[in-house]
């Protein structure tokens, strides 16, 4: 995974400790057993995050305090971990636990023998400024629930989108970068709105009031116009004259919808234009990148669940 953004890879155990220390933030790193140990650390650094493979080979423990700039969303693809943040303790394996680590914390790790795990670095800055925009006011530090159980509807919901965001990074492309900036801000949004911490009555408040429709329209408008630059949901907000929370709020109401799927669907639908313009030359991969659409196969997808037809099948239809 994330073969192409290699770099570390080494059996020296303090050269790991101090590379990957870089990378991350200072530790230190032991070894169980020194047989086996080979450190592996593939990253590919976004906007307001990063996506990272990590691997040692044979267990380790690990000691990096407090993280203080980043969260760390960890989940194992192989072999297990015993995470302690805080007062909890989360004991990470594949399919069943995940673990979120919070910069305000402590943190202690021991990981097993074969231990893989893929790693979402997010930046703490990003985070708490969505979590006060969702809000609708300033808020304390947010501490998460270190495990999280991804056999239920949330955790698996946030496994597929980083699978996702793994997908899209070994894709590339030319609207990989933007794309990728929109899945970590989305990725974001839903680790806040689904799991538990210590902000969360703030954002349970009550509704923001009733959102008139000329704040939904003038949304919905200024993503029409500017769909194919990348932009925020913030930005999207701002355009419409209120918070984002409101606007949530106001899609819910008016048009059962929320901001992500309506972006999606204009997209799609400018998709659409372009392989039905009887005087485009686009293929179906310029017109998907040029409507903003970052990656291919998912867009396809969508867009035959929207229109009961492949983008092939639409272009072949104009010829």
């Amino acid at each position: 995974m994330l073969a192409a953004h290699t770099l570390v890879d080494t059996r020296s155990p303090e050269e790991a400790r101090q590379e990957i220390g870089r990378i991350f933030c200072p530790h230190f790193l032991s070894p169980v057993g020194r047989e086996g140990f080979h450190a592996v650390h593939r990253s590919s650094r976004q906007r307001g995050f990063s996506l990272n493979f990590v691997s040692y080979g044979c267990a380790v423990d690990i000691d990096p305090g407090e993280l203080s700039r980043f969260f760390l969303l960890q989940m194992p693809l192989s072999g297990t971990a015993s995470v302690r943040c805080g007062k909890e303790t989360a004991l990470a394996s594949p399919r069943r636990v995940a673990s979120l680590l919070s910069p305000t914390l402590p943190t202690v790790m021991r990981w097993s023998d074969g231990c893989d795990k893929l790693i979402v670095l997010i930046e703490r800055e990003a985070l708490q400024l969505q979590g006060a925009a969702l809000a609708e006011r300033g808020i304390g530090d947010i501490e998460f629930a270190t495990a999280i159980d991804i056999a239920a509807a949330p955790g698996r919901l946030i496994v597929d989108h980083v699978g996702l965001m793994a997908e899209s990074v070994a894709a590339g492309g030319p609207m990989a970068a933007n794309y990728l900036a929109r899945l970590g801000e989305s990725l974001g949004y839903l680790l806040l709105s689904s799991l538990p911490h210590s902000q969360r009555a703030a954002l349970d408040g009550p509704p923001p009031a009733a959102l008139g429709r000329n704040a939904v329209a003038r949304a919905e408008e200024w993503i029409r116009d500017n769909v194919d630059r990348p932009f925020t949901a913030a930005d999207v907000a701002e355009a419409a004259g209120t918070s984002l929370r409101s606007l949530q709020e106001g899609l819910r109401r008016q048009k059962a919808t929320t901001l992500m799927r309506m972006v999606e669907t204009i997209r799609l639908d400018r998709f659409r234009a372009a392989l039905t313009d009887p005087s485009g030359r686009q293929t179906v991969t310029e017109a998907a990148y040029a409507a903003g659409l970052g990656h291919l196969g998912r867009a396809a997808i969508a867009y035959r669940r929207r229109y009961g037809e492949t983008p092939v099948e639409t272009l072949r239809r104009k010829k």
